[in-house]
């Protein structure tokens, strides 16, 4: 059983174990399924590589054949500490919820951002300042600007 890398002489002899630990173990094999691979790789050493065509994984054998690189899957979504935040996830699809009413208050300046659902543009979340939206009103008129949000 081979282990790293050699570099062969000039003239030396390729041997049949030489190929073996050299070229086949540390090579990347494709096969159709799992069930071609264990009828090829009868013994399998650690580290080694193989792809399955029928998965689309790449597969690494550690002391059994398991997918080097699965799926991404969330492990952790944290909102501790965030404020007017809830949700989160451990897997699958996560949620994230925006809790106004646990938001801390703030007092608005006119470079403040404020984030919108643009309904003329499939509701995108866009951004306008409140200088922007002060600007909206004719003039001459005194704007107050109240937001509800559940």
């Amino acid at each position: 059983m081979a282990n790293g890398f050699k570099v062969f002489g000039v003239g030396e002899v390729l041997t049949a174990a030489d190929v073996n630990d050299y070229l086949m173990e540390q090579s990347l094999c494709i096969f159709e399924n799992a069930t071609a691979r264990d009828a090829q790789i009868t013994s399998p050493i650690e580290g080694q590589f193989c792809y399955l065509k029928d998965s689309n994984v790449l597969q690494v054998y550690n002391g059994s054949w398991s997918n080097f690189i699965d799926e991404g899957d969330i492990t952790a979504v944290n909102t501790a500490g965030t404020s007017g935040l809830s949700g989160g996830a451990t897997s699958g699809a996560a949620n994230l919820v925006i809790a106004p009413n646990s938001a801390t208050s703030a007092t608005v300046a006119s470079a403040d951002i404020v984030l919108i659902g643009d309904a003329d543009d499939s509701n995108a979340v866009k951004k306008t300042t409140v200088a922007d939206i002060v600007a909206l009103a004719p003039s001459g008129v005194s704007l107050g600007l109240v937001l509800a949000l559940s």
